[in-house]
């Protein structure tokens, strides 16, 4: 070895040496394991080849098989392409674990861990929303080669085809028999364009289980049974089949959608009851207060001017974050017309920076003049009207979280906070446009407290039960229902009334002159009306929760002896206040369509959905 490595380096680059005697096991005792040398520079063929005597032939040193060549060497390499296809690994240094790695015997595909990572894979493509052909994608295989040499990544039509469907089969199958044991649940619906220019219908699940943990799930993100037909029959017959398909039909309590004529007519259609979207309200009464002149022409249009320039203009977008010398300045936002708090948002953040955007403005040639000192103090008044709505949508769009018990106590707290600001604004415009709001607030949002499923959704919420209500008289009428409802139920099982738990009669010493009673106690019978009177009036003498605790705590650990009521609590607290769940399933097909596979099959983009929303049942 010694002599070897102190080699000269004239004749190290002289010569290679090559070891050809694992290339064909047919004829590696024919050929000994012997080494050839080969010419520097010369073409790799040759280290398998050696010419005859008349130099036009070549004959393969492994295999003895002769091949005409002129100096051409195409057909030699053709032949051991195809006689000896490990030729190629022979002439690469052996001073690496490359040539090990490869021998390493890979895992069979019935074998546990290749059946494991194979689903992990799965799972991380569905809930972070990437495409199928990751798998092709060089720096991601070098990368599991690395985590494990072992494992062979699946193709990509393996990926989508077996492994998919297996996991959208073990997922729905147990969502199905989750919803199997709900007795009630509400949807959510909205239809939308996909960027590859396709209708879609979403509907979501939401429930309430036996432990009284809030639940929601996607059940379809498909298109409508008529592509072409986006009226309230085809609507109605595409959420039909839907409901049919999960066995639904007669649990959904309640469907929330926004406010479009076609929705609530597909629902009139179905025969179920219909609740408007409250951040779908509240943003239309907004947007109807910004739409007003001296709003929208005015003071509205200089904000979104300013910071048009200043996301137009690089120079002058540097200027403004240097100027605030911090290691994160602030950025500007535009409005969006669709949504109501991205101007209030934008607003909020001028607020914010005005100073940095008036010295950067003034310092700027061709630039927009900078705000007024009126038109600022009207923005802070703006920013006081319209921040209890942007309080009212956030809390509303929660999903982890009972909602439609808030409906009646956030609308009368918006009302209750604009009357208070009426005095403190600052500017005619600020009066004007609280003004404008209140009254808006009474035609738009009012006519919640005399809904059904917000007013017993308000009672049943032991946070507010009556004095969540802004009327007293709407507070009476919603308990009247709410006895109603539990009759119904209390009738629907045994209306005797459970054995005592107090001393039996026959315990005590023996009357002869009250033996009359007995036969009376016996016939007694409370009605199913006396037992719901008797439950809501001891649900509602005992003490509210705090507003900060969480609603179904109470309902899981307390009322044990007021079945009836739980019962009631489990099919409207389960109604969401708003439709944003459908809605997030918007940006999140966003994700899903995107550039890289906006070919992606609606059966595809509909199972990846259910994926990524319903991973939670296998946790």
């Amino acid at each position: 070895m010694e002599k070897f490595l102190k080699r000269s380096k004239n004749s190290a680059s002289k010569e290679n040496v090559i070891d050809i005697g694992n290339i064909n096991s047919g004829s590696e005792s024919d050929i000994g394991f012997e080494k050839i040398r080969t010419r520097k520079m010369s073409s790799e063929a040759w280290a398998f080849f050696e010419k005859t005597k008349d130099g036009k032939h070549a004959k393969c040193r492994v295999c003895s098989q002769t091949y005409k060549t002129s100096g051409n060497t195409s057909n030699l390499f053709d032949h051991l392409k195809r006689a000896h296809p490990t030729f190629r690994e022979l002439l690469k240094p052996a001073n690496t674990i490359k040539p090990f790695l490869k021998n390493v015997e890979t895992y069979a595909n019935t074998s546990e861990r290749k059946q494991a990572i194979d689903s992990a894979l799965m799972g991380m493509i569905a809930s972070d929303v990437q495409p199928f052909s990751i798998v092709n994608d060089k720096g991601f295989q070098k990368f599991i080669k690395c985590l494990d040499p072992r494992y062979e990544l699946p193709s990509r039509n393996t990926l989508q085809n077996v492994h998919m469907a297996n996991l959208h089969k073990k997922i729905k199958d147990k969502l199905q028999d989750i919803l199997n044991e709900v007795d009630y649940c509400s949807i959510t619906t909205d239809c939308w364009t996909s960027r590859a220019n396709e209708g879609y219908l979403t509907v979501t699940c939401h429930f309430i289980t036996n432990e009284f943990t809030l639940r929601s799930a996607v059940l379809s993100t498909k298109k409508l049974l008529v592509a072409t037909n986006h009226g309230s029959d085809n609507i109605a017959s595409s959420l039909r089949a839907v409901f049919n398909e999960w066995g639904i039909m007669e649990k959904v309590v309640c469907v929330v959608t926004d406010n479009d004529s076609t929705m609530i007519k597909a629902c009139e259609l179905l025969q179920k009851r219909h609740l408007p979207c409250y951040a779908h309200t509240i943003n239309l009464l907004v947007q109807d207060c910004l739409n007003q002149t001296f709003i929208k022409e005015n003071v509205l249009a200089k904000c979104k001017r300013i910071v048009t320039f200043f996301k137009s203009s690089t120079i002058a977008y540097q200027k403004f974050k240097d100027i605030q010398a911090t290691v994160k300045p602030y950025s500007l936002l535009q409005e969006v017309p669709t949504r109501w708090n991205s101007a209030y948002r934008m607003i909020e953040r001028i607020l914010l920076t005005n100073d940095f955007i008036s010295t950067v403005l003034l310092a700027t040639s061709k630039a927009p003049s900078p705000l007024t000192a009126d038109e600022i103090d009207f923005l802070k008044d703006l920013k006081e009207i319209l921040s209890p709505f942007e309080n009212a949508t956030v809390q509303t769009s929660l999903s982890s979280s009972v909602s439609v018990s808030l409906i009646i106590p956030l609308t009368c707290g918006l009302f209750q906070s604009l009357q208070e600001l009426k005095g403190k604004m600052k500017t005619p415009e600020g009066l004007q446009a609280c003004l404008f709001l209140i009254e808006r607030i009474k035609k738009r949002l009012f006519p919640y407290e005399d809904r059904t499923a917000t007013r017993l959704g308000t009672l049943l919420d032991p946070r507010f039960k009556k004095e969540g209500f802004r009327s007293v008289f709407n507070a009476d009428q919603a308990s009247k229902v709410l006895e109603n409802e539990m009759a119904a139920i209390c009738k629907g099982h045994s209306s005797t009334v459970e054995p005592s738990t107090s001393r039996s009669m026959n315990n005590e010493p023996q009357q002869p002159l009250l033996n009359f009673m007995k036969s009376k106690i016996a016939n007694k019978v409370r009605t199913s009306r006396v037992d719901a009177i008797v439950y809501t009036r001891q649900y509602f003498e005992n003490e509210n929760a705090p507003t900060e605790s969480d609603s179904l705590e109470y309902w899981r650990y307390n009322a044990n002896d007021m079945s009836s009521l739980k019962i009631c609590a489990t099919r409207y607290l389960c109604i969401p206040a708003t439709s944003t769940e459908s809605e997030r399933m918007f940006s999140k097909a966003g994700l899903i369509i995107s550039e890289r596979r906006t070919c992606l099959k609606s059966k595809n983009v509909d199972i990846l959905l259910f994926l990524n929303k319903n991973d939670w049942i296998t946790q």
